[in-house]
């Protein structure tokens, strides 16, 4: 067994032993470098042609290095990648900095407001998740090359839920491809590596870390401790009519950009002029859909936990979100806080009725379940102030009618062009516009129609069901309390799919990816545990 998935790092680790016996070990560049004759022959041909190369090189950077900084730093991290691959296997990965790398990532993501940045001329921002997205990626990378058992451990991990990593690998080639039909190529090779950096990464790195116990219930906490930190910062904004940190930012990571400005403006609904909080994210609907994401944990710990104290914070939790969301004035999120209860509710009874054939609590629920569903929508739509939470007033009645002049002008588009228009290019081609005069689109669904066409579509939403199908399969057989958080998880991606119909900002996005990988690693340990289960059996 590897360092990675120790005995003692992990229960049933014999078992997942078992599990990735078959699994053969990857090879990459090998044999110890044993062409030395042949470059001693042509040695002083390559320093001069490298001479060559780097003076032109150097001279091209210094007169369109402003200009072309994207174009110019391409070859250098082929270059950087090239070199990587080459490194020997020498079985000693560096998969803690890997796992911290990935957690001080989930943090910066959800604890600091991206606007916040340094901002040097010629640079992209430098944001805190840039500031660890790149060292993640090239300690991935360096994991990737160093160590055959890290390769095996992760391919392990992957093979648990194929179709998964399958459709994951198909959509980013799609993405690729997708920059050839872009009309702007620049901007479209941008956004692609920052997709790569912020979904892929985090993808394959979380497959790897959530199988190492511990790790999936403190990611878990981490959210719980996050929707703490960002309702209260909700609250305080709400006091103030403003984020705490407005007017108070230091010169270094003032970013003089509209979209700051425009992010650091209050928000209010012209219909109403009420205030919406936003906390540290830059809409109030991305709080309102992290707040709809993390509902499923609080849930779960209210259930499932075993002292009586954690259940009662969690309970306690739950209103202190709702009423968030309110101060958000998002029915997304309240629309995903109502569906994070009725799913669990269901996959309860689900899971009582298994477990326990003698209790009449899972059929009940089962059963009744499609009565409780159906009162819960007509009540949505009798209650006057449950009506106006779940399907908005007059005042969303804009919101409504844009999303459906978008959809009306966006679908002869996609079916006009069914390749796709290139990654980054959605809001560009629709051409719709908010009152503000911003190029604006309201749904994800349409978003990645316009980018990555029918097929990238499917492939995307597939990856998505593909998960939660998984999830869904699995939290059934699972047996101890991390592998049950199968079951949060896959509520989560579910209001993930319905969130995205209405909300296309992609803020949240690279948490989902996190969620992804998290599942692929929790089926794993599953499948390790009901091995576990059939040896003990005989």
């Amino acid at each position: 067994m590897s360092r990675a998935i120790s005995a003692g790092e992990m229960t049933g680790a014999s078992s997942i032993d078992a599990v990735i016996a078959d699994v053969p070990h990857p090879t990459g560049i090998r044999g110890g470098y044993t062409q030395r004759a042949f470059w001693q022959k042509h040695r002083r041909a390559a320093l001069f042609t490298l001479w060559v190369v780097a003076a032109f090189y150097g001279i091209a950077y210094t007169l369109f290095g402003r200009f072309l900084l994207l174009q110019l730093s391409l070859p250098l991290i082929a270059l950087a990648g090239l070199v990587i691959w080459l490194l020997p296997d020498t079985g000693r990965a560096p998969t803690r900095l890997l796992e911290r790398l990935l957690f001080g990532f989930l943090i910066a993501l959800l604890c600091w407001p991206d606007y916040l940045a340094l901002a040097l001329p010629g640079l992209p921002w430098i944001t805190a998740i840039r500031l660890v997205s790149v060292p993640l990626a090239l300690v991935m990378l360096l994991c990737l090359s160093l160590s055959s058992e890290f390769r095996r451990d992760l391919l392990a991990t992957l093979n648990a839920t194929p179709l998964i990593w399958k459709l994951m690998l198909a959509f980013v080639a799609i993405s690729a491809i997708s920059i050839g039909f872009s009309g702007d190529v620049g901007m479209s090779i941008s956004k692609f590596i920052i997709a790569q950096l912020y979904w892929t990464v985090i993808f394959f790195v979380s497959c790897y870390v959530f199988v190492r116990a511990g790790r999936a219930n403190f990611f878990a906490t981490l959210i719980w401790v996050i929707v703490l930190a960002v309702s209260i910062i909700a609250l305080l904004e709400w006091r103030q009519q403003a984020v705490p940190w407005a007017g108070h930012i230091p010169s270094f990571l003032k970013i003089e950009d509209e979209s700051v400005q425009r992010i650091l403006t209050a928000r209010s609904r012209a219909a109403t002029g009420i205030y919406r909080v936003q906390s540290k994210f830059t809409t109030p609907l991305g709080l309102a859909e992290f707040l709809a994401l993390a509902t499923p944990f609080l849930l779960h710990y209210a259930v499932t936990a075993k002292r009586l104290g954690v259940r009662l914070c969690a309970v306690a939790t739950l209103p202190l979100v709702f009423y968030v969301i309110r101060l958000s004035d998002s029915r997304l999120g309240v629309v995903g806080f109502f569906m994070a209860f009725m799913l669990y509710l269901l996959a309860w009874g689900v899971l009582r009725w298994r477990r326990d054939r003698d209790s009449l609590f899972g059929p009940a629920v089962v059963l009744g379940y499609p009565a409780m569903f159906a009162a819960f929508i007509a009540a949505t739509f009798v209650i006057g102030r449950l009506r106006a939470i779940v399907w908005g007033t007059g005042a969303q009645q804009f919101s409504s009618d844009a999303r459906e002049m978008q959809i009306a002008a966006g679908i002869p588009k996609i079916l006009s062009h069914p390749w796709g228009y290139g990654i980054g290019r959605g809001a560009d081609v629709l051409g719709f516009t908010n009152a503000a005069d911003v190029l604006t689109i309201d749904t994800y669904f349409l978003l990645v129609g316009l980018e990555y066409g029918i097929i990238g579509f499917l492939v995307y939403y597939g990856m998505i069901i593909a998960a939660m199908v998984y999830g869904s399969k699995y939290a059934m057989l699972a047996q101890d309390k991390e592998t049950r958080l199968l079951l949060p998880l896959t509520i989560a991606l579910c209001n993930f799919f319905i969130i995205k119909s209405i909300f296309s900002q992609q803020e949240n996005h690279p948490l989902v990816f996190a969620m992804l990988g998290m599942i692929c690693a929790l089926v794993l340990r599953t499948k390790a545990n009901i091995l576990n289960g059939q040896k003990a059996a005989r």
